[in-house]
């Protein structure tokens, strides 16, 4: 899977503005629109780039991130990682290397309904040895990282649709 020099200038592009018609990438790159329509399909065919939408989670409340190592029994490795990942909150897991075993990244709306869920979700998993939790305060990089807020933003309480 190679790109080169105008694939790169396309999805940055597009990276700037995803909405951008296939005739204003065209004119940017200086490419015909067929060669930008051609360029982008094999780019999402080969899984280089997926186009999709980037929610600003601050702006539905959720302006509070935990992120929390965990020290577990490896044995019960699996199990925990499974409990974990059913919680809409919870929108980053991975296993890692290192003083922990396991690393979340959890949303909340408040710094209280945070601990509640660490007190009421993360310490009643059987497993899970010691927690150290870090508590972002700024970001300096990284806005739109690639966490995965879909079942959060699914079980958002909104209001239903009125058809006219």
């Amino acid at each position: 899977m190679m790109i080169d020099k105008l694939d790169q200038k396309l999805i940055l592009y597009l990276k700037e503005d995803g909405r951008r018609t296939y005739m204003d990438l065209a004119k940017m790159l200086g490419v015909t629109e067929g060669t930008v329509r051609n360029r982008l399909k094999r780019l999402v065919n080969q899984g280089i780039v997926k186009i999709t939408a980037i929610t600003e989670l601050e702006k539905l409340g959720y302006s509070f991130m935990g992120i929390v190592g965990m020290q577990v029994h490896l044995a019960d490795l699996r199990t925990v990682a499974n409990q974990l990942a059913k919680s809409p909150n919870v929108c980053y897991l991975v296993n890692v290397t290192g003083r922990y075993d396991i690393i979340a990244i959890i949303l909340t709306r408040t710094s209280g309904e945070f601990a509640d869920f660490m007190e009421n979700v993360v310490s009643i998993i059987p497993g899970i040895l010691r927690t150290e939790t870090f508590v972002n305060l700024n970001v300096y990089k990284g806005r739109g990282m690639r966490i995965d807020p879909t079942e959060l933003i699914s079980n958002l309480d909104v209001p239903s649709s009125k058809n006219p």
